[in-house]
């Protein structure tokens, strides 16, 4: 299993852009085949950023997602709303069963 850990940080006035863009995203993202879980949370100390939390089953399931038509649009509309670059860990963990 493959846990990916993100945040990105909105340029000033930009948040609720990045909110509706990480919004759908998550939508198109949760029907992957792979993907266990997808969802994107606000950060407690700066409302600019956000927090993403995704679970796959692993990396070819992963890999997939970021060909896919709804990840590149994503990715092309975000490019214009953020303060500097995603930060992202990937952890790849036993999986639980």
């Amino acid at each position: 299993m493959l846990i990916v850990l993100g945040t990105a940080r909105a340029l000033p006035g930009r948040r609720e852009d990045l909110v509706a863009a990480a919004a759908d995203i998550a939508a198109a993202t949760r029907g992957d085949d792979g993907c266990l879980s997808y969802g994107f949370y606000a950060a407690l100390d700066d409302a600019d950023t956000i927090v993403s939390i995704e679970t796959w089953r692993d990396q070819v399931a992963l890999d997939a997602h970021m060909s896919h038509p709804h990840t590149q649009q994503f990715i092309a509309r975000v490019g214009d709303l953020l303060d500097g670059t995603p930060r992202m860990a990937f952890h790849h963990v036993p999986d639980p069963s």
